[in-house]
């Protein structure tokens, strides 16, 4: 291996080590933080926005880690001569799924991150679904299903390469 496989190894493992971040966080946050606030009958406002603002300073440092390696990372790919089509449809579709969590992150959340989006009682269908798919837990999900890409993304490419 020479300098540059060594680099784009460093840059990959940036890039798995944000998104691990985000979503390893959001996963904690629904499935062990939120229920125990719940079951504690919440906290005082002052610790909610704190965590809600370190919070939001991690994701806001992965979309950053994320948009650059991923840049880097998908040039180098797509300059390979062993990528298919398969390849290409699966990141278009990763790539289109981690920028709308990016554009959720940053344009439709203006609270501390990770508030769930509210809707006051008896408000539009419309407002409702937006709020739904803003939610915490559609990012989680979506969070998980770009991951979940990565890895086909990598199996396209060995099956490339074996072929």
């Amino acid at each position: 291996m020479d300098v540059l496989d060594w680099i784009l190894v460093a840059i990959r493992w940036g890039h798995a080590l944000a998104a691990v971040s985000w979503v390893g966080g959001g996963i904690f946050y629904l499935m062990v933080l939120r229920p125990a606030i719940r079951r504690g009958q919440g906290w005082p406002p002052e610790t909610a926005q704190a965590v809600g603002s370190e919070f939001r300073g991690l994701v806001t440092t992965a979309i950053a880690v994320l948009l650059l390696t991923g840049a880097i990372l998908t040039v180098s790919r797509l300059t390979e001569d062993t990528i298919t089509t398969a390849y290409i449809a699966v990141l278009v579709v990763k790539v289109t799924l981690a920028l709308y969590m990016f554009y959720v992150v940053r344009f439709r959340r203006q609270t501390s991150y990770p508030v769930e989006p509210t809707t006051p009682a008896g408000g539009s269908w419309w407002g409702r679904a937006s709020s739904r798919v803003s939610g915490t837990t559609t990012l989680l999900v979506t969070g998980v299903v770009v991951i979940g890409l990565s890895d086909v993304l990598n199996a396209l490419l060995e099956n490339s390469l074996a072929g």
